[in-house]
C-alpha cells in the first residue's frame, strides 16, 4: 500500500512540472524586442518594443508598447526603472502604429532579467492621460543593431 501511494505521488508530481511553462507571459503587450538605442541628446539607452504577437527584431505593424530607458545604464536583473514627472530615466508610449503614439504619464518597469546579448523579461505598468493603465508580463528578445549615437 505504501509503495503505491509513493508511486501516484510521483506520477502526479512528474505530470505537474511537465505542464509548467517556463515563462508565464500575460497582458496584452507580452512579446517584445530589447535593443540598444541613443538617448534624445545622444547619449546610451536600451530600447524595448513590447508586442501582441512574437517579436522578430523588426518594426512592428500593429499595435505596440515602446519603452526607451538612459538613465541607470546599464540595465541589470532585478532593476526596476520608473517613468514620469520628476523622473528622467526614460520615456514610454503606446502606439498604435509607428509615428501614432501616445506618451504615459506614469509607469513602472521591472526588468527581472537583462542580459546584453540575450534578452530581457519582465513586468510594467503604465498609466496614461486618459486613465488607461496598460500592464503584464514580457519576455523580450535580443536584436543586435549598431547604434553611433553622439
Amino acid at each position: 500500500m505504501r509503495s503505491r501511494i509513493l508511486a501516484v505521488a510521483v506520477a502526479a508530481l512528474a505530470m505537474s512540472s511537465v505542464d509548467t511553462p517556463s515563462l508565464a507571459v500575460e497582458g496584452p503587450y507580452s512579446y517584445g524586442s530589447v535593443q540598444v538605442s541613443c538617448a534624445p541628446w545622444d547619449g546610451p539607452a536600451v530600447e524595448v518594443r513590447l508586442t501582441t504577437e512574437p517579436a522578430h527584431c523588426k518594426p512592428s505593424r500593429g499595435p505596440y508598447v515602446f519603452i526607451a530607458v538612459w538613465r541607470g545604464l546599464p540595465l541589470r536583473s532585478g532593476q526596476t526603472v520608473k517613468f514620469g514627472p520628476g523622473s528622467d530615466a526614460g520615456t514610454a508610449s503606446r502606439c498604435v502604429k509607428e509615428g501614432d503614439c501616445q506618451a504615459a504619464r506614469s509607469g513602472t518597469v521591472v526588468f527581472d532579467r537583462f542580459g546584453d546579448g540575450t534578452g530581457a523579461a519582465g513586468r510594467y505598468e503604465l498609466i496614461f492621460k486618459d486613465g488607461d493603465v496598460v500592464k503584464g508580463t514580457f519576455d523580450a528578445t535580443w536584436c543586435s543593431v549598431h547604434s553611433l549615437c553622439g
